[in-house]
């Protein structure tokens, strides 16, 4: 799930990329998340819901709904 929530979000990215301020957190949320996919780091709960709330709705209930802890 963390693989269609990173590219949801990927997509989301891309689609503020002509807003500069949505973008200082897009660009790094987006990039934790990968790392998460990764196995490098573990996602929160309060980085689920602010990702639901700030980037993604579905890539942030994807996520939620992950019962991974990687």
């Amino acid at each position: 799930m963390k693989l269609a929530a990173f590219i949801l979000c990927l997509l989301s990215t891309i689609s503020v990329g002509w807003l500069i301020i949505p973008l200082f957190w897009c660009i790094p949320m987006t990039v934790h998340i990968y790392k998460a996919y990764q196995g490098k780091t573990t996602l929160g709960t309060g980085f689920k819901v602010c990702t639901l709330l700030f980037l993604n709705l579905i890539g942030g209930i994807l996520l939620l709904c992950d019962n991974d802890n990687n």
